[in-house]
């Protein structure tokens, strides 16, 4: 089987963070729609999300080249 459990994971793990920080950035569009926050606000804070985001995914990838993985046999 040509499977590459690395390419998976980082996959997996893309997705799932990128899933957090679209939560945060939801959440500050209710923000801006609530009178709460000024639009300008809105893009400083979605900037920061999306950096902290995308800086998490890249630092979580470099570590992941530390690792080997292997699945697990069925029969243990």
């Amino acid at each position: 089987m040509n499977f590459n459990i690395h390419n998976f994971i980082k996959g997996f793990i893309k997705r799932s963070v990128t899933r957090l920080f679209l939560s945060f950035i939801y959440t500050l569009e209710d923000l801006v729609s609530e009178d709460k926050i000024t639009q300008d606000e809105f893009q400083k804070i979605r900037k920061r999300i999306l950096d902290k985001g995308n800086n998490c995914i890249r630092d979580i990838n470099i570590e992941l080249e530390n690792f080997e993985f292997i699945f697990k046999n069925e029969d243990n």
